[in-house]
């Protein structure tokens, strides 16, 4: 009879082989095996972009698009604004009349030179009809012409400190570039004019006092001085209506569209005065497109060089929806520019003002990539951007690339930085 049996057969060998030599011990699964893997290949990833990818450094800008030059026209004399003549949109050529301006000084000095020359030529009818009066007579006409002479010396004198006023204001005009040489040598040729009338005029009356001692001057003689005073006189009054014509009839130096109206009749302005802004579509870049005018801040400024990428958005395009438009730097001024210059690209005071309250920038043209396929004609960063056409006159947005270096260059100043190394 056998002995009771209180363990179970497994338990039994167990005991008897506790070390399970003839079996393999799984030291690591599968899975685990798969998350290091995949561990191994993420910092491989990582350690090959630190050093073979590339990090950009950009600056951000803000800016303006243009399409063309833009022109203030000025009025070249100082009066009443009696007509605008062109309103927005409106197409002006090169010399055409755009603004009329009141002068009535000139025409006072006009109505003078007429008077004088209508006397002038009344004493010749007087003296060809009376020619054969006594001396007493002639004596009379004498002292009337002595008293004309002086009258026109007056006047004269008059439109002498007319001329040499004029000739200092077309003599700044000049230096601004908002007349021509010409207009200036013909002022000085009026003020020398009327000099050399007054002179005469002088001398003319010295001649009269020896004409009352020789009453039986020549009856021709007489003729001939009097149409050479009205010659005088009729040369002066021509000069006046040149004068009154360049100074009412203002003309555009420039040819384009009117895009802004900087006045309005009846109102007064001076020399200088803006009247408009003319738009010339013909005046742009070599290619014919747009460029974009940045504004970089100052301490940014000279990271910028001719060359670097760019991307430009217009203010009327959602960037997280279209992209950027790709461009290339192709100027980038020395030193930050005054808000003179930076009217002399925008024509927007305003907007002047604004980039100027964050300090003096740096001012950087670029010049958009051609895209004959995209509806606007240039490339941006999306697959054709948007369907709108690109205006001139557009605010944008824009961004720099400045540098472009390995991560690994970035992370090594950081952990120089946070361990105090340096």
């Amino acid at each position: 009879m056998s002995a009771p049996t209180f363990f179970r057969k497994a338990a039994l060998e167990k005991l008897s082989t506790p070390e399970k030599l003839d079996q393999l011990i799984q030291v690591t699964s599968p899975r685990a095996w798969i998350a290091l893997l995949t561990i191994a290949i993420a910092i491989g990833t990582a350690l090959s972009w630190g050093f073979w990818g590339r990090v950009k450094t950009k600056v951000n800008t803000v800016g303006i698009l243009l399409g063309g030059e833009v022109y203030d026209i000025v009025s070249t004399a100082q009066g009443q604004l009696i007509d605008l003549k062109v309103t927005i949109g409106d197409v002006v050529q090169e010399g055409a009349v755009i603004a009329v301006v009141d002068q009535p000084d000139i025409r006072q000095l006009i109505e003078v030179a007429e008077a004088s020359l209508a006397e002038r030529q009344l004493e010749l009818q007087q003296l060809i009809a009376f020619g054969s009066k006594d001396s007493e007579i002639q004596d009379e006409l004498i002292q009337q012409q002595r008293l004309s002479t002086k009258q026109q010396i007056e006047t004269l004198e008059k439109s002498v400190v007319f001329f040499r006023h004029q000739l200092k204001i077309d003599r700044a005009l000049l230096e601004k570039g908002l007349t021509t040489k010409p207009q200036v040598v013909n002022t000085e040729q009026q003020l020398e004019n009327a000099q050399n009338q007054i002179e005469t005029l002088k001398a003319q009356l010295v001649q009269m006092s020896s004409q009352e001692l020789n009453v039986d001057f020549s009856l021709q003689q007489k003729t001939m001085l009097i149409r050479q005073r009205i010659a005088q006189e009729e040369r002066r009054l021509q000069q006046l209506q040149e004068q009154l014509d360049i100074n009412t009839h203002i003309k555009s130096p420039h040819g384009g569209k009117v895009v802004e109206l900087l006045a309005s009749s009846g109102v007064v302005v001076g020399l200088g005065t803006p009247l408009i802004k003319i738009k010339d579509e013909r005046a742009i870049t070599n290619d014919g497109n747009i460029r974009g005018v940045l504004y970089i801040p100052a301490q940014d400024g000279k990271k910028v060089e001719v060359g670097m990428e760019a991307l430009v958005v217009p203010s009327t395009v959602k960037p997280q929806e279209h992209g950027y438009m790709k461009a290339k730097v192709t100027y980038v001024s020395e030193f930050p520019v005054t808000q003179q210059g930076m009217m002399t690209s925008m024509k927007n005071d305003q907007l002047v003002r604004g980039l100027l309250a964050l300090g003096a920038p740096f001012e950087v043209f670029v010049e958009f990539e051609d895209d004959p396929s995209a509806y606007s004609g240039y490339q941006w960063t999306s697959t054709g951007g948007p369907e709108i056409k690109i205006n001139a006159g557009t605010s944008c947005n824009g961004k720099i690339t400045v540098r472009q270096e390995p991560p690994i260059t970035m992370v090594v100043p950081a952990l120089k930085k946070f361990f105090d190394l340096y």
